[in-house]
């Protein structure tokens, strides 16, 4: 009888413990870390874009927009394997190095694969960066002044590693010929997921982000439906 009502405890308490973390995330999903609303991109100079589905959020931004040129960071042709196009705009993501550069499609994910990429600290990142030739579909627009813009084009950079001499690390092409990884800073768990970088990005940007920002639409309903010009 001791050992039944020790069981019952046991459970009732690891119940309220999960009861207590579903409340606190679903309240961190919906609850902004600002309370003043994002810009849209009809009242600001410059423009940030976010392309996301139910997984994953990806930034996009001009290869140039008179404020910052990314040719000065990037060899645009050196992302994919592709080498003559003409990029006017880049995404970016951050993500788990073998998720993002060993698995084509997330049905090939097993059970090991998904507690390896959530439970197991220090796993490597990358940088994945894809070259368009025209602006993104289904994209949500955001503006920013120069400043704002600036200070993410800031983290954006020092989430990519660098060799011993100062220079990125590429490494591999993508399955697409405009996109490639390359090596990334910081490690990949369920405490900082690929949609937690976007967000940091964002934040950084003064773009509002959710308090619980692992899943993409938490991250996504923060932000402006407007059409992007």
């Amino acid at each position: 009888m001791k050992y039944r009502t020790a069981f019952v405890r046991l459970g009732k308490g690891v119940l309220c413990g999960v009861l207590l973390l579903a409340s606190g995330l679903t309240i961190g999903f919906f609850t902004p870390r600002r309370w003043t609303q994002t810009a849209s991109c009809d009242n600001q100079p410059y423009r940030l874009y976010v392309q996301g589905d139910a997984m994953h959020v990806n930034l996009v931004m001009p290869v140039d927009n008179g404020v910052y040129d990314w040719r000065q960071f990037l060899n645009l042709q050196r992302i994919g394997s592709d080498t003559n196009e003409n990029y006017r705009y880049l995404k970016m993501g951050w993500g788990d190095r073998i998720w993002y550069t060993e698995v084509s499609d997330w049905s090939q994910m097993n059970v090991l694969d998904i507690g390896r990429v959530l439970l197991k600290p220090g796993n490597a990142s990358v940088m994945y960066v894809q070259g368009y030739s025209a602006k993104p579909e289904n994209i949500r627009c955001v503006g920013v002044d120069r400043e704002q813009y600036l200070r993410f084009v800031n983290f954006l950079q020092n989430s990519f590693a660098r060799d011993s001499q100062g220079k990125l690390i590429y490494v591999k092409a993508g399955a697409a010929t405009t996109d490639g990884f390359f090596a990334a800073t910081g490690y990949y768990s369920a405490l900082r997921t690929c949609n937690t970088w976007s967000a940091e990005a964002l934040d950084t940007a003064g773009i509002n982000t959710p308090l619980w920002s692992a899943i993409a639409p938490a991250v996504m309903r923060q932000l402006p439906t407007c059409n992007c010009p």
